[in-house]
């Protein structure tokens, strides 16, 4: 029996800020993410396949398959199986959608279609009630519940009692108990990333691109200890669960051994546990492994010794979550952090000497005044970082501010929940030409530039990234290449 797994691209019409008015110019100017390998599907994949299933997997996004390829791909698998990882601020449930239509009348009305992911674990009803040709959801954590979908296809069984899964029962849709989490993460296959065929990744910051060398994403761990009200972390993977050091190394040595040079760890929050950094640390330079990686970090657990151990271990950049330069909006967000945290997190991280040091704005909370923004667009100026990236605060089910912004009726849930919203404090055409003018006085800067050449010259792998970026100089215009994230 054969499972198909698909990373789907956005829609042609972009969802870039939801439902927002206006919200369509700016889709036409192609805002969007840049892909990295999936680790969603990867993990999935490798588990169905050490438990003696046919699997093959296509990252819509990364090959750029139109939907006519796509079903041509899916046409000559031909699985028993067909699951979507659904991604609700980029609308990859509606390319899912139409791509799951068109299998069931065109292909295979027998195929059994799933979808999950953050979108599906959040929307699984609503999903299931607008599309009558998706039989499953699987919430949350999905090996296990996945694992026991194909089973019970196998044999041609019921899903009744498969926990994690929302599904359909003729003209009922059964929403079965929530799974219990993985206790131990290190039980977990390394993920098999040659599923994935041979796309090239590559890392891209600020239209740079930062990978130097063969490049993939890994996971040390699992969901965040925090709750930020902004984020869907802590709701979909629950508590924070690490791989050990031990085993994270087992897996860095697999891919040292296949021509990685390049990582991007994807943990909400890679330097949770100090102590566990400091350990593989440690075994990272007993085993010799050399790598040059990228990971986002708390502003609270950013000691020099911690991030000079980071560095000595390859970092060379770090993504900071500052969000904004308000304490009020801070605490609004459920942060815990302090402007004072911000301030020294930078410090050490320069002290340090980390290549490239990156801080997260959000802009446009409804609670946010115009002087607020303004505030956080100066403060991205003042804080001796290399590069900022401003977010625009996307409101999608899963999180606390989209419960609270439904419970004061400041959005229409069946009217947003498929690509999300934003309830924005001025109007979105001002605050994308702030944004696009606080990213262009940044770059311009003297300051800036100076100490961007200086770090430039000191740094092997900041020569080696500016080296492989002159062959594609005609296209870079890094001054002004602005791109405002939505979620």
């Amino acid at each position: 029996m054969k499972v198909s797994l698909i990373f789907p691209k956005p829609p042609e019409q972009g969802t870039f800020c939801g439902t927002v008015e206006g919200a369509e110019k700016y889709n036409e100017e192609k805002i969007e993410f840049y892909g990295f390998p999936p680790m969603g599907i990867l993990y999935l994949g490798t588990y169905l396949s050490e438990n003696n299933f046919d699997v093959s997997l296509l990252d819509q996004f990364a090959t750029g398959f139109s939907t006519e390829r796509t079903l041509e791909w899916i046409k000559r698998e031909d699985p028993d199986i067909l699951g979507f990882s659904t991604i609700t601020t980029a609308g990859t449930g509606i390319t899912a959608a139409e791509i799951s239509r068109r299998v069931k009348e065109e292909i295979n009305p027998n195929i059994k279609i799933l979808f999950g992911n953050y979108h599906a674990t959040f929307n699984d009803t609503r999903i299931l009630n607008k599309y009558p040709f998706i039989d499953a959801c699987v919430r949350g954590e999905g090996e296990e519940t996945l694992l026991e979908v194909a089973e019970r296809v196998e044999k041609v069984k019921g899903f009744g009692d498969i926990r994690g899964l929302t599904y359909r029962d003729n003209n009922r849709i059964v929403r079965n108990d929530d799974r219990p989490l993985i206790k131990d993460i290190d039980a977990l296959p390394f993920p098999n990333r040659k599923l994935l065929g041979n796309i090239e990744y590559k890392n891209v910051v600020e239209g740079l691109e930062v990978s130097v060398g063969k490049f993939t994403s890994a996971a040390s761990s699992r969901g965040c200890a925090f709750q930020c009200s902004f984020c869907s972390s802590s709701m979909f993977w629950g508590k924070w669960r690490p791989r050990s050091p031990v085993n994270i190394v087992e897996e860095l040595s697999l891919l040292e051994e296949q021509g990685f040079k390049n990582l991007l760890w994807v943990d909400d929050n890679f330097t949770i546990s100090k102590k566990r950094l400091l350990e593989l640390s440690k075994l990272i330079r007993k085993e010799k492994l050399d790598f040059y990686w990228m990971a986002e970090g708390r502003v609270t657990q950013s000691s020099v010794e911690l991030l000079n151990a980071m560095k000595q271990m390859g970092c060379k950049i770090i993504s900071y979550g500052v969000e904004s330069a308000s304490q009020r909006l801070l605490d609004w967000y459920n942060k815990r952090i302090t402007l004072n945290q911000i301030w020294d997190a930078v410090k050490n991280a320069r002290k340090v000497g980390i290549d490239m040091i990156i801080a997260n704005f959000i802009i446009g909370a409804p609670i946010e005044t115009r002087e607020e923004i303004i505030e956080t667009l100066n403060f991205s100026m003042k804080l001796g970082i290399d590069f900022p990236q401003f977010h625009i605060l996307g409101i999608i089910p899963g999180n606390w501010i989209w419960d609270k912004m439904v419970e004061e009726k400041r959005i229409n849930p069946d009217e947003c929940w498929e690509v999300g919203t934003a309830v924005l404090p001025i109007p979105l055409s001002e605050l994308m030409e702030r944004i696009r003018q606080t990213h262009v006085k940044f770059m311009q800067r003297p300051s800036f530039i100076t100490r961007q050449i200086y770090k430039t010259l000191i740094s092997r792998y900041r020569l080696r990234a500016i080296l492989q970026n002159i062959k594609n100089i005609e296209n870079w215009n890094v001054w002004d290449n602005w791109k405002p994230f939505w979620g």
